[in-house]
């Protein structure tokens, strides 16, 4: 077998494994209530909170609270799966396999990133259905390739969290705290011009907020040449944090050769 193919198979196959262990207990019913129920409930949250100061159209931030469900799928989940690698005492395993690190370590994120695309885009259908959103003034494909590249750079916060889990006790209040965070800081409930200005730096600097600005233009009607720049400024960042996500891992992995901190559970 050519050594890219069994890559790409090994990549596929325990990316697959390592998702059916976050899920592995989850009968439909309790998946798709952990997918939509605190979106849903967080949206009406703030729906009620926009009528409070005259804000009677609740479609923005229905449309924002649905495209970030990336951040429980990408940021969460892929923090849990690595994390618990540790919890659970498969890390010495992994650690102590053959398989090439750069695989084992990215493929905890392969169906996180396909089960967040998919969440965001039926969510979005039922959100046109219910809130009476027409088609014809949306450029619905371009719109769910911005959901793709968002869903996509949202693991480098995955990533950065999960590695931060590896070797701290309170790393799932880092990421709940961090996951919190992005519904003020990214754009979701209202723009990221109306934050203080000294906060609209820290938002530009995070993974989503360009995401999100280029789908809602899509969903506006914008065609690829008017997002493609927040695209790429996307793209960027979310490399930026996969790679600092990946160097962290490693970094604690050679530290663990001297210590053995990965090994204690």
């Amino acid at each position: 077998m050519p050594p890219l193919v069994r890559y790409a198979r090994l990549y596929v196959i325990q990316a697959w494994y390592a998702w059916r262990s976050l899920f592995g207990w989850a009968n439909p019913f309790s998946y798709f209530t952990s997918k939509f129920g605190f979106t849903f409930f967080s949206m009406l949250m703030f729906i009620f909170l926009g009528r409070f100061v005259g804000l009677n159209d609740p479609v923005y931030i229905v449309i924002g609270n649905i495209l970030l469900i990336p951040a429980a799928n990408c940021l969460s989940g892929i923090s849990m799966t690595v994390g618990n690698e540790r919890a659970f005492g498969a890390m010495s395993y992994l650690l102590g396999s053959p398989a090439p690190r750069t695989v084992i370590f990215f493929g905890r994120g392969l169906f996180h990133i396909l089960d967040s695309f998919l969440t965001v885009a039926v969510g979005l259908l039922v959100a046109v259905s219910i809130f009476g959103l027409r088609f014809s003034g949306m450029n619905f494909p371009l719109a769910l390739l911005a959901v793709l590249i968002t869903a996509f750079t949202t693991s480098g916060l995955g990533y950065i969290t999960g590695s931060v889990s590896l070797v701290n006790r309170d790393g799932w209040m880092i990421t709940s705290t961090l996951s919190l965070s992005l519904y003020i800081l990214v754009g979701a409930n209202f723009p990221v011009s109306a934050l203080p200005e000294w906060v609209q730096p820290v938002s530009y600097a995070l993974p989503m907020t360009r995401g999100i600005m280029a789908a809602r233009a899509a969903l506006d009607g914008a065609g690829f040449g008017e997002v493609a720049g927040l695209l790429a400024g996307e793209v960027a960042v979310g490399l930026v944090y996969i790679a600092v996500g990946y160097w962290l891992f490693r970094w604690l992995e050679r530290k663990s050769l001297v210590n053995g901190m990965l090994d204690s559970v």
